[in-house]
């Protein structure tokens, strides 16, 4: 609506200053005409002093009207004096129409009159005058119209920038404004373009380095939680969520949804009460028993920030606790397994010293007891140095002929084989010669045979396969036997260090249940796979894997 009526006041307003200049051009030609007027009346009066005053009217070109008569001139100077309009200090009186302009001249406040007619300015010309009228409307409204439509594009061009502007704010796509680079908003539209560039890279930068934030902290192998000063769940990872063995829902939500342990909700409670940073060693309860190392952190970003936040950070003990218990098992298992051959050892010593040496027969018998004892204290040292060799051996490998290698192992525990009266059949598939860690590979196979030997039956069959897949390229080693095999809950629990199925067959047959356990770790240390299939009284095949 005010674009509609700005026009049509400017086209008042030009009106209103045309009649305001003519009216003031009028006035000017009013006084030129006073003044002729005055000049005549001067010629008039002095005329009059020789002449009739009709006559020296006529000679001036001045009109002598009787008042008293009853034409036009006389009455408008009848009506002049009846106003007042003539006095004895002002003989001049003018009477005023659209078209003309009358002066008049009193002498001596007489009865007659000299007057004259003059025509007002847009009568002295009137085809001049209009001519002049029009085109004064037609420049005036031209600007006008044009100042109006100028001002409806700049507001229209503002409005643009604005909502541009606008929509920069609220991150969505900006419309296209394209301007001639003398327009006058082209510098405030090229810098709004460049504002909106400017804040979308900010916007990028922005997004990316939170998707990077969140990366990491999604991939950290530690349990990261943030709440804010209402204990809501701002953030989490998926280690936190294992952890708590919860699914943390990415709402925002009270954080005791999540963390059913007391001691570490106590811990996050004091923290957001006192603003105090925790630090303790707590087991969570859960479906998992876990052990974590928890830091409950008071985050203080500025002074101003009256929003505090709080940061739980748990640090996954468990495998740590493990380890170590298994240390203390191991070493409790070492010392248990030391113990015995060395007691015998020593025992039958002492008793040869005491004077069983004098006995041929004793003599004999007791050290073959300490001999085989000494070989067995000597197997476990040599196991147990295995198994802590396993980690540290290098990862070199050599083009092995398997067919070779698992023939000298053979031949080496020939003297077993034959005292079982056991049957080896070989069979391989595929190249035989593969490019391996030999030692590690060796080490595998030495025990695994070694099992079979141990724990098969009297004229049993011990069968080795080998498998070198050259597609997948990876190295299978079946090894099967026909012995007491192992039942269902014990083939969970073999690879356990120091563990025996049959203690007594162990014993009897010199093993120190570390084999299997350095079967494991090795085939681990190669990122291979173990398998075992066995049932009692039937057999037992253990298989393994090896990428090359």
């Amino acid at each position: 609506m005010k674009r509609r009526l700005g026009p049509i006041f400017g086209i008042i307003i030009s009106i209103v200053l045309f009649l305001a200049l003519a009216l003031f051009a009028d006035n000017i030609l009013g006084n030129s005409q006073r003044a002729a007027f005055s000049d005549e009346v001067s010629s008039y009066n002095e005329l009059r002093k020789n002449h009739k005053p009709s006559t020296s009217a006529d000679i001036t070109d001045l009109t002598y009207v009787n008042i008293k008569e009853n034409g036009t001139l006389s009455k408008k100077a009848s009506d002049l004096i009846h106003r007042g309009n003539f006095s004895m200090s002002e003989q001049y009186a003018t009477d005023r129409s659209f078209g003309n302009r009358t002066m008049f001249y009193r002498y001596n406040n007489g009865d007659y009159v000299v007057a004259k007619k003059y025509s007002r300015l847009w009568n002295q010309d009137p085809l001049t005058f209009t001519l002049i009228g029009i085109l004064f409307f037609i420049i005036v409204d031209t600007i006008v119209i044009i100042y109006y439509r100028q001002r409806q594009i700049l507001k229209k061009d503002i409005d643009s920038v604005t909502n541009n502007l606008r929509r920069v704010r609220k991150n969505k796509e900006i419309s296209s404004l394209i301007l001639s680079p003398d327009d006058d908003l082209y510098e405030l539209v090229e810098q709004t373009n460049q504002i909106n560039k400017d804040i979308s890279q900010l916007r990028e930068d922005a997004k990316l380095r939170e998707r990077r934030f969140k990366g990491l902290i999604g991939h950290l192998p530690i349990g990261v939680m943030l709440l804010n000063s209402q204990g809501e769940v701002l953030l989490h990872n998926q280690a936190m969520a294992s952890l708590l063995d919860e699914n943390i829902t990415d709402d925002i939500h009270p954080f005791i949804e999540d963390v059913k342990t007391y001691g570490l909700s106590r811990m996050i409670e004091h923290s957001l009460r006192k603003n105090k940073n925790y630090h303790r060693e707590i087991q969570l309860v859960g479906n998992s028993q876990k052990y974590v190392d928890a830091n409950v952190i008071h985050l203080v970003h500025t002074r101003e920030d009256f929003d505090q936040q709080v940061l739980v950070i748990l640090y996954d003990l468990t495998e740590s606790r493990h380890m170590e218990q298994m240390q203390v098992d191991f070493v409790n298992n070492v010392s248990h397994e030391l113990k015995t051959p060395i007691t015998s050892i020593e025992g039958f010593s002492e008793t040869l010293l005491d004077g069983a040496q004098d006995d041929p027969e004793k003599r004999e018998h007791f050290l073959k007891i300490i001999h085989d004892e000494s070989v067995r204290l000597t197997e476990l040292i040599q196991d147990i140095l295995s198994l802590s060799k396993i980690k540290k051996d290098n990862d070199s490998t050599e083009l092995v002929d398997m067919e070779t290698d698992i023939e000298r192992i053979l031949q080496s525990m020939e003297v077993s084989i034959g005292k079982h009266h056991l049957k080896v059949e070989k069979s391989f598939f595929g190249n035989k010669e593969v490019t391996i860690n030999r030692a590690k590979v060796n080490l595998i196979l030495n025990n695994l045979i070694k099992n079979a030997i141990s724990y098969n039956k009297e004229n049993g069959t011990i069968k080795i396969a080998v498998h070198h897949d050259e597609i997948e390229n990876r190295l299978r080693v079946i090894i099967e036997d026909s012995g007491i095999g192992i039942s269902q809950d014990d083939q969970n629990r073999v690879f356990e260090r120091f563990y025996r199925v049959d203690r007594s067959r162990s014993l009897e047959t010199g093993g120190t249940g570390l084999g299997l356990a350095i079967v494991k770790e090795t085939v681990d240390n190669l990122d291979g796979n173990l398998t075992i299939d066995s049932d009692l009284g039937l057999g037992t095949t253990f298989t393994f894997e090896i990428p090359l």
